[in-house]
């Protein structure tokens, strides 16, 4: 599992957009929006980033894009999150049939006869004389769980907190790595996810 966050923005915006409340329309922006604001926006949010209710809204304006290579049996678990996220992805349809397979190619748990029956099947999806030859469906219906596939996630900090904690000590080993990195890479990583 490979996971790096490309891109996060928004923080600054969200934290205005929340102090809106206090905001009195004939006050210009720039001289609204000052330094002591946006202090006190930061602590209010640390106080509100938990509270459901839609008193963490803001949270939904803080978005991050993330590379996650991950296999197969991750990704079928993490479509379940359809709500606050994109995600565009490598296509198997593509590029699966172009070589011959090897370790890297999937989890590190992926045994060395699963890759070798991979390589028979597309062996015969190139072979002119099998009854499978150029057959793209033979090939998506033998593919590994452990095959890794890249995909671009966009999500925002309330649905990361939100996938953070029903994911918290799930049995497949690979939600809490993910945890792990995407807690270590985010910039505000205590607006989703307490650690007292």
């Amino acid at each position: 599992m490979n996971i790096q966050i490309l891109e996060e923005n928004g923080y600054e915006s969200a934290l205005f957009g929340m102090s809106l409340s206090f905001y009195d329309h004939k006050i210009p922006l720039k001289e609204f929006w000052t330094n002591e604001r946006k202090e006190k926006a930061k602590k209010r949010a640390r106080l509100l980033a938990f509270k459901q209710g839609g008193h963490n809204k803001f949270l939904e304006s803080i978005v991050c894009h993330i590379f996650i290579q991950a296999s197969r049996s991750f990704w079928q678990e993490y479509d379940t999150y359809r709500v606050g996220v994109t995600k565009q992805s490598s296509s198997t349809m593509h590029t699966l049939s172009k070589r011959f397979v090897t370790h890297e190619d999937f989890e590190a748990n992926t045994i060395s006869l699963t890759i070798w029956a991979f390589n028979n099947v597309l062996g015969n999806y190139k072979n002119s004389n099998h009854p499978h030859y150029k057959d793209i469906t033979y090939i998506k219906d033998n593919l590994p769980e452990g095959w890794l596939q890249e995909r671009i996630v966009m999500v925002n900090y309330k649905t990361l907190q939100n996938i953070l904690y029903q994911r918290e000590g799930h049995r497949l080993k690979y939600w809490q790595e993910h945890k792990q990195e995407i807690l270590s890479q985010l910039e505000h990583p205590e607006l989703v996810y307490a650690t007292e």
